[in-house]
């Protein structure tokens, strides 16, 4: 597995994990186990983390899979791979 890949599924567990966390904290504060005021700052916090994991894997696995279809396609039409630039 490539490390694009890598990266884009532990983002995808930490859009999961943010996502659970939001409900268990709104959860927590309707059971006034946890002040609402606070739960409620908390399940944010949470929503945007699992809001950043979201958009970070699917990024990267948007790009792995545009790699692929490209190479794909430069098979199929026999082109040559374009080489990466050096820096």
């Amino acid at each position: 597995m490539s490390r694009i890949k890598i990266i884009g599924w532990t983002a995808m567990a930490v859009c999961v994990i943010g996502y659970v966390g939001m409900a268990a904290f709104i959860v927590l504060g309707k059971m006034e186990h946890l002040p609402l005021t606070q739960a409620m700052i908390l399940a944010g916090i949470s929503a945007v983390v699992g809001e950043i994991g979201l958009w970070v894997g699917a990024g990267c696995l948007g790009l792995s899979l545009f790699k692929k279809r490209k190479a794909m396609f430069d098979r199929l039409f026999r082109r040559k791979a374009t080489p990466a630039p050096e820096a």
